[in-house]
């Protein structure tokens, strides 16, 4: 496996979840991390858990649905630390619902979040990626990008996007030396969908996948050796069936 001490990693949505799981396993093996997200109080909690591993660590709050906060985030990142080695897109919401009951601003609001933010995200950091031939960018997406579940139509839509996108990317990069990796999950246990779908306390919780088994894996797309890259990492929690 490749040595990431010294590296650079952005990790969206990184104040709790998967995203804050990801940041601190890649600050436990000497990454310098980028935390992005909106709540800035977060992300300084956060920040100071990154720091106390050893590594350096910096707190931009930002949507990532917006550009030019967004072109901000890169700004500050490559003033801080001068490049950027790997990109996570983690930032992601969902509402749980059947498509007659979804309304415009559930779909505006899931695309926007989910496939919005792994388009700005990604086409922000890839360019130097691209020039000096080296970065890995590894796309959260889930197993709702893979089968289309009843109930989830316009958030499976929505992680479909990422997968074809990441597809297409991987195509796109990959004589340029860049990896693309994406990291498609099950049910975790986080407060993700909470109030959109899930219920706080809720038992099934208890049996999803933890947070630092989907960052374990991303960790483990980072650090392939140079001739590898990992293309998909399907997830699943063993109360749940594969589709």
């Amino acid at each position: 496996m490749a040595d990431l001490k010294g590296k650079t990693a952005v990790v969206t949505g990184a104040s709790r979840g998967i995203g804050y799981a990801a940041a601190i396993a890649l600050a436990k093996e000497g990454v310098n991390i980028v935390l992005a997200a909106r709540n800035e109080h977060d992300l300084l909690s956060v920040k100071a858990e990154v720091e106390a591993l050893g590594v350096r660590a910096l707190a931009v709050p930002t949507d990532v649905t917006d550009e030019a906060a967004v072109a901000s985030l890169k700004k500050a990142a490559l003033a801080e630390f001068g490049q950027i080695d790997i990109l996570v897109n983690n930032a992601g919401v969902g509402r749980y619902t059947d498509v007659l009951h979804t309304t415009i601003e559930d779909y505006d609001w899931m695309m926007d979040t989910n496939m919005r933010s792994t388009f700005l995200c990604t086409t922000a950091f890839l360019p130097e990626m691209v020039e000096r031939e080296s970065g890995s960018i590894i796309t959260v997406s889930s197993q709702a990008g893979l089968f289309g579940f009843g109930g989830e139509a316009v958030y499976c839509s929505t992680k479909f996007a990422q997968v074809g996108f990441c597809q297409a990317l991987d195509n796109e990069v990959r004589e340029k030396n860049v990896k693309v990796s994406i990291i498609a999950p099950g049910g975790v246990g986080t407060h993700f969908a909470i109030g959109t779908g899930r219920e706080e306390g809720a038992p099934y919780l208890d049996e999803m996948l933890d947070a630092d088994s989907v960052a374990d894996a991303i960790v483990f797309a980072a650090s392939q050796p140079p001739k590898t890259r990992i293309l998909l990492i399907g997830m699943r929690p063993m109360s749940e069936p594969p589709f």
